[in-house]
């Protein structure tokens, strides 16, 4: 199989430029006059002498920092309105116009607008904010977008905060837009900036510099500020992707060399070191209990076809119960409509207080909607992130739930593995990283789609004996098709019939 082609490697090869600046000494020996086309040779002997004079600085400076300020600025319109968009339709609809007219609208065009209100020396920044906002807007929003369908769906029913799910699940695939819109924006904002400067002619302005070689016909000259212009952009965009590049693993919260977590250190001082895993944590101060789960003749058709038959059963509060039923009958689907991902398309599913509690009269005098936690089927983990960031994805910060979190990863056996990212553990580890996220997000019912997927005998009683000890009184529905399932979760068993 082909080696993968590295998306950061140049497309330019050495013989290939090499080739080109033979084609062109070729061309200038050909047409003899330096007037018309200086050779390479000659362009850089003249910009040999142009880069150790303060005049040719001075002009750099000067357009440096109306492109960089006018590339800032565009860069931050565009991706305000798409973070905008991203989140109101009615956003993308109203930026929809501006973007496309700032896309179409020539250069020279602009300039020329831009000049009946702007003094010469601000005109770059102004147009070079116009050419880099849509091209932020476009791959920013693309790449907002790119979020796994997935792991958004992970993030609303663990309710990952908007901060961590920004970091840790769309900022990877964002990545990748932002490092499309720097390459394509720092060449069109020289080009864009200079262009305007040559019809502004600001003073002290690599594009007056321009101006000034073409009407003394000084070719040579021009020639020299142009490629001086080529090698500006090039740096500049290799400056901004290594910037972005070193940002990438704080962006997107990508697992590094192991540090200590303090948890984790007044763990590893505290443990008797023969006694091998420490017991799982108890968080359920963070959760409320006591929540019922019902099915009635609840069932989900997709098109013609009969996904799930009507199912009517009853989960009482603080029970376990496993879902049994062969593969393809339609259990994850039900998990689904109790997570609140799914509507039946007959019947009802409902979920609510201790009918108990409420007769007794200590139900609260606002319901409330009871909260859900879900391991799914696959594990849906940020892979960059280390098994203890996924662990605390959606556990309150600084909450029983996040300090306890280095704890319970040690007793499903993963504390070797804690600092390491998810995409390298095995298949094993990472479904019980999984089931460690689930148990640390505060909830009422428990929905556990087959758990023990991946894991040897041994590993799987001693994780549903976790789950057992530490999930006592509380509600957990489990969906298999292992009769060993329920027997080690001392489960009641409800068989779902067509």
């Amino acid at each position: 199989m082909p080696a993968a082609p590295d998306r950061h490697r140049s497309p330019f090869a050495w013989w290939a430029v090499a080739a080109w600046l033979a084609l062109w000494q070729l061309a200038a020996w050909a047409l003899r006059s330096s007037l018309l086309l200086p050779g390479p040779v000659d362009v850089a002997l003249r910009l040999a002498q142009l880069i150790p004079t303060a005049a040719f600085w001075s002009r750099v400076g000067f357009s440096l920092l109306r492109i960089a300020a006018g590339l800032a600025l565009g860069a931050a319109v565009g991706g305000v309105a798409a973070a905008a968009g991203a989140r109101w339709r009615r956003a993308e609809e109203f930026a929809a116009p501006a973007v496309a007219l700032a896309k179409s609208v020539p250069v020279a065009s602009l300039t020329v607008l831009a000049l009946v209100w702007l003094r010469a020396e601000n005109l770059a920044v102004f147009v070079v904010a116009l050419v880099a906002a849509p091209i932020a807007y476009e791959n920013t929003l693309a790449g907002l977008r790119a979020e796994p369908p997935a792991l958004a769906e992970m993030a609303r029913v663990l309710r990952v905060s908007p901060a961590r799910r920004l970091r840790y699940l769309r900022m990877p695939a964002l990545l990748g837009h932002l490092r499309a819109a720097v390459a394509l924006s720092c060449g069109m904002a020289w080009k864009a900036g200079v262009a305007a400067e040559v019809i502004g002619i600001p003073a002290g302005s690599v594009g007056e510099a321009i101006y000034d070689a073409k009407v003394y016909f000084e070719t040579g000259d021009l020639f020299a500020w142009t490629l001086a212009v080529v090698a500006l952009s090039v740096l500049s965009e290799r400056l901004l992707l290594a910037l972005l590049d070193a940002a990438a693993p704080a962006l997107t919260g990508a697992a590094r060399a192991r540090r200590r977590d303090p948890a984790a250190q007044r763990l590893s001082e505290t443990r008797d070191p023969g006694s091998g895993a420490p017991d799982a944590p108890d968080t359920r101060e963070a959760t409320a209990s006591g929540a019922w789960l019902r099915f009635s003749q609840a069932g989900k058709t997709f098109g013609r076809c009969a996904a799930v038959p009507p199912q009517t059963f009853a989960v009482a509060a603080g029970e376990t119960v496993c879902l049994m039923a062969p593969s393809g009958f339609g259990k994850t689907t039900l998990l689904r409509m109790a997570a609140g991902l799914e509507q039946p398309s007959t019947g009802t599913v409902t979920c609510g207080e201790n009918e108990d509690a409420k007769v007794a009269g200590q139900a609260e005098e606002t319901p409330r909607t009871p909260c859900v936690s879900m391991v799914f089927q696959d594990d849906r983990l940020a892979d960059q992130a280390s098994a203890l960031a996924n662990a605390r994805l959606a556990a309150p910060r600084a909450s029983a739930a996040w300090n306890a979190a280095p704890e319970l990863l040690a007793a499903l056996g993963l504390e070797a593995v804690a600092h390491q990212a998810a995409g390298t553990c095995s298949g094993g580890q990472r479904r019980r990283i999984a089931l460690a996220r689930a148990l640390l997000v505060p909830y009422d019912v428990l929905l556990l789609d087959e758990p023990f997927t991946g894991l040897d005998p041994a590993t799987k009683e001693a994780v549903a004996q976790l789950i057992c000890l530490r999930e006592c009184g509380r509600t957990v529905v489990v969906a298999t098709h292992d009769p060993r399932d329920a027997e080690l979760l001392g489960a009641r068993t409800v068989r779902l019939g067509a």
